[in-house]
């Protein structure tokens, strides 16, 4: 299972990373970190498990947070958006098994607490994997009305994915599915639909190798590593782009779910409507300059 937990830390420091981009950058003054993002555990019944957390404020300011620590749920959809229900909403929940200290704290400019979590694996849990995710909120510790740290909440995350033995790891491709260009310029897309049939979950990754009517290799499309939790559907999208002919393709489909020497194997063919070409860039003498673009008006009711 070393592949398998390697690539879900992977895709887990991918993921926090982009999250609090796109939730802190506004605020860059308030975001926070933690470290390691994710944790993949392989256990016993009855065995108890600790772990111990930094969570850091790499901004060099005066200005302290609060932090508030709590568990969340996490789904992901047939579509791979993720979802975070209140801790104890899924059968798979760690809600109960896990505590965590402290579950409040301040941090000021460059500081670093460490949270330690214990997670108590029951006697009679069933196998398979269990996972939560333990949130930290950064809030004003002394809030002034009407002027709040943001209009949204700033919050990392550490995942916590518990592996009860015996596992069961397998999956299988259920379908492959596709979206045909509507313009020259546009792309064609194409969607594998996997399904995590074992109890375990799964970072699944792999490849479209697409040939023409007379068998050669003409593309090698990128199926991205993404995280299939057990007994769910995930869809896996690729596409590709111009320059390529109209016509008749076949596509081969390579998965790899983390099982060593069993890769798994789909057909597919591809009719390829329209003509792709490359799509068309601005040359620089006709791209708008800074000023011009500066001093465009702001939408009505909204900010640029």
């Amino acid at each position: 299972m070393r592949v398998l937990t390697d690539r879900l830390i992977h895709w887990l420091t991918l993921y926090c990373t982009v999250w609090c981009a796109a939730f802190c950058s506004a605020q860059a003054q308030s975001t926070v970190g933690v470290d390691p993002v994710a944790k993949v555990f392989s256990a016993a019944p009855g065995q108890v498990i600790t772990q111990v957390l930094n969570v850091y404020n790499p901004n060099p300011t005066t200005q302290k947070l609060k932090i508030v620590a709590y568990l969340s749920d996490m789904n992901i959809s047939e579509t791979g958006e993720s979802v975070y229900p209140p801790a104890g909403s899924m059968p798979e929940s760690l809600e109960k098994w896990a505590t965590f200290s402290p579950s409040d704290f301040e941090l000021g400019g460059q500081d670093i607490q460490q949270v330690r979590y214990t997670i108590t694996v029951p006697k009679d849990a069933a196998p398979g994997t269990h996972w939560g995710m333990l949130m930290f909120e950064a809030q004003d510790p002394a809030p002034v009305p009407g002027k709040t740290l943001a209009s949204f909440r700033l919050r990392v995350s550490h995942t916590i994915y518990v592996n009860v033995q015996p596992t069961t790891q397998a999956g299988n491709i259920l379908g492959i599915f596709e979206q045909q260009p509507k313009t020259k310029t546009d792309i064609y897309q194409l969607g594998v639909q996997y399904g995590n049939t074992g109890n375990v979950v799964n970072g699944v990754r792999g490849r479209v190798e697409v040939r023409d009517a007379q068998g050669v290799l003409v593309a090698t499309l990128d199926l991205p590593l993404t995280v299939a939790l057990p007994g769910r559907n995930v869809l896996i999208k690729t596409s590709w782009g111009g320059p390529v002919p109209k016509g008749q393709y076949s596509a081969l489909v390579i998965l790899d779910n983390g099982q060593p020497g069993s890769d798994i194997a789909g057909d597919y063919v591809i009719d390829l409507l329209t003509d792709l070409i490359a799509p068309q860039t601005i040359p620089d003498s006709d791209a708008p300059s800074p000023a011009a673009v500066s001093g465009a008006a702001a939408p009505a009711g909204g900010k640029p």
